[in-house]
């Protein structure tokens, strides 16, 4: 269920946070990119607001990446035809439903 290294738990968890900001901040959509780590190119997501100037964005995922890596491009997707596949949607849900937990509506 998604990547996860020891030491590093933000690893392979970019998408199902960004869905989880988007469902708790709807003005914030979702960016896909490629970031540079140095070593290797590698997808990513994270959210922005573009209607905020500048634009405001949001990446609670980061930390997965080393000192010095650099988004190098990305583009916003649509919300309204993301195409996840049945387990991206579960692991998206279970996310939602583990933050709503720990604030106390679960």
């Amino acid at each position: 269920m998604g990547a996860f290294a020891r030491g590093n738990p933000a690893l392979g968890q970019c998408y199902p946070t960004a869905s989880v900001v988007q469902c708790f901040f709807p003005r914030f959509d979702i960016a896909a990119g490629d970031v540079d780590t140095g070593s290797a190119i590698e997808a990513h997501f994270s959210n922005i607001d573009q209607v905020s100037i500048p634009a405001e964005h949001v990446d609670l995922t980061w930390q997965q990446f080393p000192r010095g890596s650099q988004v190098i491009r990305f583009r916003v997707l649509d919300r309204h035809s993301l195409g996840d596949s049945p387990p991206t949607v579960l692991r998206c849900r279970l996310l939602l439903q583990r933050v709503l937990a720990e604030l106390g509506y679960g």
